[in-house]
């Protein structure tokens, strides 16, 4: 059952769902990829494929955009590598299991401009809501339906 040639990459930064992306993997055979800078360093990591890349402002999202190839899948919390991602033919899925489409570019482009008015305006930032099981439950449902509408 092991999905031809897609790769599931993880901006393992701060990612809420490894657990979830571990078991939903296992479940079609796939090995996920976790790129974390070093700052997130691990001794343990089982026999899972991580890498490690010096800290610096992109690196782990560089590394994903130099490595993914068309159809492949990465998790990430950052819309702006996602819409770098999306026209080349990668699924980017959030870790609250939204699924992020070409066509979005704009919006979220948009929305990081004014986030980022507001903030230089107010100095304040409200970050997102609490992450829940909920959004965990969301998220898994959402990855295993992407993999698995890949699956041949």
């Amino acid at each position: 059952m092991q999905k031809q040639n897609i790769s599931v990459w993880v901006d393992a930064d701060s990612c809420p769902v490894q657990e979830e992306i571990r078991s939903v993997c296992s479940s079609f055979q796939i090995e996920p990829k976790f790129v974390a800078t070093v700052n997130h360093f691990k001794h343990e990591t089982n026999g899972e494929n991580w890498t490690f890349l010096d800290h610096g402002s992109q690196s782990v999202d560089l590394f994903i955009l130099n490595h993914v190839k068309p159809e492949d899948i990465v998790i990430t919390q950052d819309y702006s590598l996602a819409v770098l991602l999306t026209p080349r033919g990668v699924y980017v899925i959030t870790p609250r299991g939204k699924l992020i489409k070409e066509g979005e570019a704009f919006d979220i482009m948009n929305q990081k401009h004014l986030r980022q008015q507001t903030f230089r305006r107010k100095k304040k930032w409200k970050g997102p809501r609490a992450f829940t099981d909920e959004d965990r439950k969301n998220f898994s449902e959402a990855l295993y339906e992407l993999i698995a509408d890949r699956e041949l």
